[in-house]
């Protein structure tokens, strides 16, 4: 279907009118210098000024330009000529050139529908576009500088290498992505750099042109919200939402990983379980918002007394986990005595106010003996060495035979 109200450039219908007359005046003149009456052709130079109205001034006056072209075609230059002659090779020209140019209008405005509804797609403040020739940017939309910050001024003619918070990435997407093949996009998610500095998170996609291998688009969105909700809900997950600990599932997984390396490097490898003395009596005499502050207050001294590469979880209620990596047992049974002593001797103070609370911990302590243990046997033997220390009087460090 013709789409008689739109044209490539948008100009004033007084220029685009002119400009379609003086199309056809030109076919016109041409059709009379180049080619005489006797020559043939009748309609020959006046295609190109019906395809240029069409694409240039639009349907309507396309369509204008193509009758006036007929019209002209059919006076004064089929015989016998400077006058209208209704008979066979008359009408069989006519109804080709209508059907050539009625084929061209159409096909022309497909290409404008196309044209608007990529023109749509790209220039959008939404999703950010980007056309590349051998990653500097020739092309970029309104959304690129909307989610960089950068004027389109500044962007035409830069390397990509600019907007590339780490310059490894830079050289990585350039390793994996190049030379695009076309009919598979590439596509990844690293950190892009602001124009004040700022970094922000970009899922971005590319194609090539295949008509030159140097070309390519590439479509970005900003998905730094979603990486931090992303974040947040890896947090959740993997911590424990009372203490900041670990959760038992990540503790269990990273434990896993620990022991592999263990075995691989035949590195010692303890673990600890500790308990709150008496947990129960502490919610009972001050109320689960004080057993809280405790849970608190035991998570806080364990990351404060531990190093940086121990593993600290919250296994469940006031059950605690520690997994010392490169530590032999007797080296982890100064480390509980360590932890024990932090603990015991910390006041906690109060909400009510009044005297502040005060805490002790059992501990049992196990260590991997064999290539055989696994985490479930490391649990099992602190498990029974944190029940002989509770039976024997708590607030004491036992460790497995």
């Amino acid at each position: 279907m013709l789409k008689l109200n739109f044209s490539y450039k948008k100009l004033d219908l007084r220029y685009r009118f002119a400009l379609a007359l003086l199309l056809f005046s030109l076919a016109l003149f041409f059709r009379f210098t180049i080619l005489p009456q006797g020559g043939g052709g009748p309609f020959v130079t006046f295609y190109p000024a019906i395809i240029l109205s069409f694409y240039f001034c639009g349907a309507y006056l396309g369509l204008l330009v193509a009758l006036c072209s007929g019209i002209a075609g059919a006076y004064y230059f089929i015989p016998p000529y400077n006058q209208f002659s209704i008979d066979v090779a008359t009408y069989s020209s006519l109804m080709f050139f209508s059907i050539t140019s009625g084929l061209v209008g159409f096909f022309i405005s497909r290409l404008h529908r196309h044209i608007e509804e990529i023109s749509i797609i790209l220039d959008n403040e939404m999703i950010g576009g980007m056309m590349l020739k051998d990653r500097r940017i020739i092309w970029c939309n309104t959304a690129v500088s909307r989610i960089l910050g950068y004027p389109q001024s500044m962007l035409l003619g830069s390397s990509t290498k600019m907007l590339f918070a780490d310059e490894k990435v830079f050289d990585t997407v350039g390793r994996d992505a190049y030379p695009l093949k076309v009919g598979k996009p590439y596509r990844t998610q690293f950190e892009m750099k602001k124009v004040d500095g700022s970094k922000i998170w970009i899922d971005i996609s590319g194609a090539a042109i295949s008509y030159d291998k140097h070309l390519s688009l590439w479509l970005l969105n900003d998905i730094s919200k979603q990486k931090t909700l992303e974040d947040e809900l890896k947090h959740k997950v993997n911590h424990d939402y009372l203490t900041g600990l670990n959760s038992r599932d990540w503790f269990m997984n990273q434990a896993l990983i620990e022991l592999n390396r263990a075995n691989r490097f035949s590195s010692p490898l303890s673990l600890l379980m500790l308990d709150i003395d008496f947990f129960k009596t502490v919610n009972d005499t001050h109320g689960h918002q004080v057993g809280d502050i405790a849970l608190k207050s035991v998570a806080d001294i364990a990351k404060s007394t531990l190093r940086d590469f121990d593993i600290c979880a919250r296994l469940g209620g006031e059950e605690f986990a520690v997994l010392l990596p490169e530590t032999n047992k007797s080296q982890a049974y100064e480390v509980a005595e360590r932890l024990r002593l932090a603990i015991e001797n910390s006041k906690v103070p109060l909400p009510s106010g009044g005297l502040p609370l005060t805490m002790t911990i059992s501990i049992g302590v196990s260590s991997m003996t064999s290539k055989d243990d696994n985490i479930d046997v490391l649990i099992s033997k602190a498990d029974k060495a944190l029940y002989e220390a509770k039976k024997t009087g708590r607030n004491k460090v036992c460790a497995s035979q």
